[in-house]
């Protein structure tokens, strides 16, 4: 018979549990190997073939005989304890001490144990222990970048969507900057940019808590449409706050709220520009920084 299983360990155990016999009487062996999958996602466990053995073979360990064993052992104590000890020459020990020597004096005759030699480290290593090489920040980027493009494509390549990795870089010091493009980019965006959000947070939170970095994602060029439409719709609002001196936007949702703060806080770098929350959404509010 064949069963799905996540692992050996657990294909014994369903295949005990379905035949209702023991384990030891089973033998399994894997057909196709379990699929680990990427972030949670696409799992898929492995195939076993389960055959059950004639006859269940046990191993026995064969009883020591103690009697024995207690016997040959006090046999040899008694000739060793009623034999005569006579060194031979070679192990005869003659220390060159008199019976008239003070105990001072005879310990004065043997030799001293020499001492162990003390380890010599070069403290010069440590010099430059904490010290920054000038290419290892370049080198560690790049490291993160191929981690980071060896996941994605992992990641794209075990779903069904054709789309790959078209660029990956590094945005600023604190943001990585990955496009997404293929056939199924508009599906990999979804109504409304729901799809989007969803894979934007899942790659951020991987991104994130790995690496501490965030990220800005482009598929295909919904984020840069994004931005000109929000540049659009924020003209209205820095017309008020150059008249009143302060403003608010609408409620804003995912992605364009944090698009919205980017080009507010751009344009009035001396305002303070932040979000807020209401019932109906977060938006951004504009004013100057109050003084105390």
């Amino acid at each position: 018979m064949k069963i799905e299983a996540k692992d050996l360990q657990s294909a014994y155990i369903k295949a005990a549990n379905e035949l209702k016999c023991s384990a030891i009487n089973l033998e399994i062996t894997q057909i196709k190997a379990a699929r680990k999958g990427f972030l949670g996602f696409f799992k898929k466990d492995g195939i076993f073939e389960v055959s059950v053995k004639k006859d269940g073979e046990k191993r026995v360990k064969k009883p020591k005989n103690d009697r024995i064993e207690k016997s040959i052992r006090c046999d040899k104590a008694q000739k060793f304890t009623h034999s005569k000890f006579e060194p031979s020459s070679e192990d005869k020990f003659e220390p060159n001490i008199t019976i008239t020597q003070s105990d001072t004096q005879a310990e004065a005759q043997f030799a001293k144990p020499a001492r162990k030699s003390t380890l010599n480290i070069d403290q010069s290593i440590f010099d430059s222990f904490h010290k920054i090489d000038d290419n290892q920040t370049a080198v560690s980027l790049d490291n993160i970048l191929l981690e980071i493009r060896a996941g994605l494509d992992r990641l794209f390549g075990a779903s069904l969507f054709d789309i790959q990795v078209s660029e990956l870089s590094i945005y600023d010091a604190d943001t990585i900057y990955i496009k997404l493009d293929g056939a199924d980019a508009a599906l990999m965006i979804g109504k409304e940019g729901y799809r989007y959000k969803a894979i934007s947070y899942l790659i951020f939170n991987w991104i994130n808590a790995k690496y501490n970095k965030g990220i800005r994602l482009e598929i295909a060029e919904f984020l840069k449409n994004q931005e000109s439409s929000m540049a659009v719709y924020l003209n209205g609002v820095i017309e008020r706050v150059e008249l009143i001196g302060r403003a608010q936007t609408k409620p804003l949702d995912g992605v364009l709220v944090k698009i919205a703060l980017e080009q507010l806080r751009q344009r009035f770098p001396d305002k303070y520009v932040g979000i807020k929350s209401s019932d109906e959404g977060k938006f951004i509010v504009i004013n100057d920084f109050h003084k105390k």
